[in-house]
Parts: C-alpha cells; sequence; structure tokens
C-alpha cells in the first residue's frame, strides 16, 4: 500500500499542471460525495404537539352529602417537553400555582359542590396561556 502511495505521490509532482489539476478535483469530487453520503442526517418528522389538560372524572360524582368534597385528578403535558405550570383558580379568588413540571398528574380532594374550578397550563413562568380546563361537581 505504501508502495502505491508513494508512486501516485511521485506521479503527482512528475505530472503537469493539467494533470495534477484533473487529479485533485477527481479526488475532491470522490470524497466529497462518499464523507456527504455517510454524513447526511436522517429527515427530523417535526409534529405540531398540542397541549394536553384534562381531569378524570370531571365532573366529579356527588358522593356522599355527607362528604363535601370530591377527588378528581389533573393531567397535564405541555406537548413540546417544555416546562409547563399549573394553576387553578377558584371562584373569584386569584390564581393559585400547584405544580412546575413538562407533564404530570396531581391528584385533587378538594372539589366541593359550590364552587367553580378553572384549571391553568402555561408556559413556564406564565409567558403563555396553554391550555384551561372546568371542572365541576355534580348536585
Amino acid at each position: 500500500m505504501r508502495e502505491n502511495s508513494a508512486n501516485l505521490f511521485e506521479w503527482l509532482i512528475m505530472a503537469c499542471p493539467c494533470e495534477r489539476c484533473v487529479a485533485t478535483i477527481l479526488a475532491f469530487c470522490i470524497c466529497s460525495l462518499t464523507a456527504c453520503n455517510r454524513a447526511r442526517p436522517e429527515p427530523i418528522e417535526t409534529k405540531s404537539v398540542q397541549p394536553v389538560l384534562y381531569a378524570s372524572p370531571n365532573p366529579v360524582p356527588a358522593g356522599d352529602l355527607d362528604k363535601p368534597l370530591g377527588t378528581t385528578t389533573i393531567t397535564w403535558d405541555t406537548g413540546n417537553g417544555a416546562m409547563g405550570d399549573l394553576y387553578v383558580k377558584v371562584d373569584q379568588e386569584p390564581e393559585k400555582f400547584m405544580s412546575r413540571a413538562p407533564s404530570g398528574t396531581h391528584e385533587v380532594r378538594w372539589i366541593q359542590f359550590d364552587s367553580f374550578y378553572e384549571f391553568r397550563l402555561y408556559s413556564e413562568k406564565r409567558s403563555k396561556l396553554l391550555a384551561t380546563l372546568e371542572v365541576t361537581r355534580d348536585d
């Protein structure tokens, strides 16, 4: 192999400028084509995934009248893997922070008969409202 490389090197030195130019261009083309074929990345599918925010069950069953609090599980997903902030607004009260994660579940054990609940999923630090969800309780 070394002898062939040495012979090629000697030929390139001794060859006329046109032959060296053609050989160099040919070598460049072959290297470029093989390198491009190996290094070509696979196409990436980009899907627009919508944020998810839901409660189960919703409406929360009435249950026993002796038990004023009902339970539901809130599930969320920002849809893109970015951090999300989950807030709840109860009746006319200000929003209250509940959780921060790209996705998750949160069990809510304080759903009352006579209150209105709105869960809100924001991008991190409430920069954009991604989804809202109303939760009610059967009478």
